[in-house]
């Protein structure tokens, strides 16, 4: 694969190997059928090995989650016997060529998905240190990295069978299971917008400054917590329609104060002035999330796929405070005067081509958050012992956690549509709107990264 910026040239003379490792180590009690029917399959042995995580009890976490059960903190996959049997089931892989198994590229690009979420993950993963005399696992990390940089060059489709996958997320809508639109009169059906992606359509794309290329676009946080291998796209619909959304959005950008000072607490920094003019009941925001890949040649590209799509509609506009975590999950969603929504893939769905291998989430779903967490592990790593139980708060909570303000103290890419970023306005050339500007300032965020620059390391040294 070819240097790209931020090159980082690793010599490999230290490791084994690769595809040598000795004996097969015991897996985890964990039978998976995701890729094959039999469990035994490699690739269903190796999904389980990284992806699976399981508490003392036995109770299993990450069967077909959307993200790794792993954290900063996690010393699973490196710590024994996890490390091992990582270690040995990616040596199977490499030494038998399972690549060449599966041929399924919609397989093939989860696979990669998946396993580039591992490699980035060992990259930030930081339990110990020498200060604190924990592990810091830098051996363990080294063939890790390895083997999944091999493997992951393997699986890499050329740039046109990435842009061939299919648009999951028309299939879902042709599929009929969900709703076309929100019905205040069942507030929690799950619905999917058929004109979401219509460039011209009712739905409108924040469009991220251009200047601002490298800090990865509009849902900055969510770029940053994913390492860049998502692209995230925010849309906002008013209830009268693309222009009146457009003509909120200019009344925003004319605000004579955007931004004031936070007084409490006492801060230094800027935070939008708590005047600014509220957008009406009824209006929609929607943030879609779409897989990156990397392709043969190594570059990076945004592909067809959906990962998930999470919907707020405002049915009140109300003065709740953001962030006021006082009054329960529960409480904090009705003051905000928001429903929410979410859909995520599911790998089981989207092999078999149903419904555009979507899946909604539902309201009392639970799955330890990997989104704007502390580092913690939350399955808990072999000396800490298991710390998820059933009263583990819910996948949707997670939106309520970040979004719980009322109106506009609840819109957190409010930044994008104040000065002094460029104002939004209707494209001229659809090609070079909001999507464009989007995917290069993820692709150039990713591209400027230290675990980007250090898989294309292995890779270059690999030769």
């Amino acid at each position: 694969m070819r240097p790209t910026i931020g090159l980082v040239l690793i010599s490999l003379a230290s490791i084994m190997p690769l595809g040598t490792k000795s004996s097969p180590v015991s897996a985890q009690n964990v039978s998976i059928a995701i890729y094959d029917q039999d469990s035994s399959h490699i690739w269903n042995r190796l999904y389980a090995a990284l992806l699976v995580r399981q508490s003392v009890e036995g109770k299993s976490y990450g069967e077909d989650s959307l993200d790794p059960m792993l954290w900063r903190q996690s010393s699973h996959l490196l710590a024994e016997p996890s490390h091992q049997v990582a270690i040995s089931v990616l040596d199977e892989f490499l030494r038998t060529h399972a690549e060449d198994l599966i041929h399924d590229p919609l397989e093939r690009a989860m696979l990669q998905r998946d396993l580039w979420a591992v490699f980035d993950w060992s990259v930030e993963q930081y339990s110990g240190s020498k200060e604190s005399g924990q592990p810091e696992y830098g051996n363990e990390k080294h063939e890790l990295q390895a083997r999944l940089a091999e493997v992951l060059q393997r699986l890499a489709p050329t740039q046109e069978k990435i842009r061939a996958l299919p648009n999951n997320y028309s299939q879902a809508v042709a599929s009929g299971v969900f709703a076309a639109a929100y019905d205040s009169a069942h507030p929690q059906q799950v619905f999917l917008p058929p004109d979401l992606f219509d460039p011209r359509g009712p739905w409108v794309c924040i469009t991220p400054s251009p200047d601002s290329t490298g800090y990865g676009g509009v849902a900055k946080l969510h770029v940053a917590n994913f390492a860049g291998r998502s692209l995230f796209l925010v849309f906002v619909r008013l209830p009268q329609g693309r222009k009146a959304t457009f003509d909120y959005f200019q009344t925003l950008w004319n605000f004579p104060q955007p931004w004031t000072t936070a007084q409490e607490p006492v801060s230094d920094q800027s935070e939008e002035n708590p005047k600014l003019p509220s957008f009406p009941v009824g209006t929609q925001v929607a943030l879609v999330r779409q897989m990156i890949l990397f392709d043969n040649l190594g570059n990076l590209v945004v592909s067809p796929i959906t990962e998930s799509v999470q919907i707020r509609v405002y049915r009140a506009i109300t003065t709740a405070r953001r962030r006021d975590f006082s009054s329960g999950p529960a409480e904090m969603a009705r003051k905000s005067g928001q429903d929410f929504f979410e859909i995520r893939i599911s790998r089981l769905l989207l092999f078999s081509g149903k419904q555009g291998g979507f899946k909604a989430t539902a309201r009392d779903e639970t799955e330890p958050p990997t989104f704007q967490t502390i580092g913690v592990d939350l399955i808990g790593n072999s000396r800490t012992g298991p710390r998820v139980n059933n009263s583990s708060p819910t996948i949707m909570q997670s939106c309520v956690n970040c979004h719980s303000g009322g109106g506009i103290s609840s819109f957190n890419s409010l930044d994008s549509l104040l000065k002094p970023t460029r104002r939004q306005q209707e494209p001229r050339d659809i090609a070079y709107g909001a999507r464009y500007w989007s995917e290069t300032n993820a692709l150039w965020w990713k591209k400027n990264h230290y675990d980007w620059g250090l898989l294309n390391g292995f890779w270059n040294a690999s030769r």
